[in-house]
């Protein structure tokens, strides 16, 4: 692991240290997809999370020092700003011209960034947020996405159970990290369609994200197959092609929402709020 979270990394604020542990995980799949020379979309997937995630963490921490009147709240914002400014510069970097950015200097930055930050700066306000419970429960409730009916609470994600159908090892692991960040821990993961259907068929998942190229079968078999089981499971397909050029040859099957590859974090969680709370 390119940082591994230790003890001496605690803050001792509960919701500011899982945020840290999502953000070393997301840092990791980083440092694992440039290693392996992954292919762009999966890479692309888990910088954007990276991105939206550190946007999400600062927002809460931000809320938890306003809370709690903490005298450096100002400098430590205008911190948060310079840093996340700078990630999403590299991050636009990457998209235009992916060969004019050093992903070995991309992965040395987010490294000395986030430990720095969390065993430099954040140790400052641990001593006045560390005994308000008020404040940091308060704080934690800070959304990461909201939906048209109001913000999905974190008891109802952790009601679902989801399964993830595909054959990348290193996708598979960003998915489920997003998943388990807002309380979805209920997770089957397996890189074979047919293990899938037998998997459903013992217990059927309430959403399952299916990737539509795979060995045994497509994803529009693969989603006809459940239809024609009977189950209640709804299907996101995940495609690198177009929404609509898939649409075109899957309309006619049992698939609830379509996600396009690279896929960020909000977008993933947004398309299982309106298929599993919504539809």
């Amino acid at each position: 692991m390119l940082v591994e979270w230790s003890k001496n990394m605690e803050i001792g604020v509960p919701f500011v240290d899982a945020d840290h542990k999502v953000l070393i995980n997301l840092l990791n799949q980083v440092d694992d997809c440039i290693a392996e020379q992954e292919e762009s979309t999966v890479l692309s997937s888990v910088l954007e999370s990276l991105i939206a995630y550190t946007e999400y963490h600062f927002a809460r921490e931000e809320k938890l020092m306003e809370l709690v009147g903490f005298s450096g709240f100002d400098e430590h914002k205008a911190l948060h700003e310079k840093l996340f400014h700078k990630v999403r510069s590299i991050h636009h970097s990457f998209e235009a011209d992916r060969e004019s950015v050093s992903l070995e200097d991309v992965g040395s930055f987010l490294q000395s960034w986030l430990t720095q930050h969390i065993l430099g700066e954040d140790v400052k306000y641990r001593d006045v947020c560390i005994n308000n419970k008020d404040a940091a429960k308060e704080a934690g409730l800070v959304p990461f996405i909201s939906s048209k009916d109001g913000n999905i609470p974190f008891n109802e994600w952790g009601l679902l159970r989801v399964l993830l159908v595909d054959d990348n090892p290193n996708f598979c692991k960003f998915i489920s990290t997003i998943l388990k960040a807002v309380g979805i821990s209920n997770i089957e993961v397996t890189g074979s369609a047919e293990n899938g259907l037998a998997l459903l068929s013992r217990r059927p998942a309430d959403v399952v994200l299916c990737d539509w190229i795979m060995d045994e079968m497509t994803g529009t078999e693969f989603a006809a197959k459940i239809e024609e089981m009977g189950l209640p499971s709804k299907v996101i397909m995940m495609t690198g092609y177009s929404i609509d050029e898939l649409k075109s040859k899957s309309s006619e099957t049992n698939i609830s929402s379509y996600l396009e590859k690279p896929i960020n974090a909000h977008d993933l969680l947004d398309t299982i709020t309106r298929t599993a709370f919504n539809d």
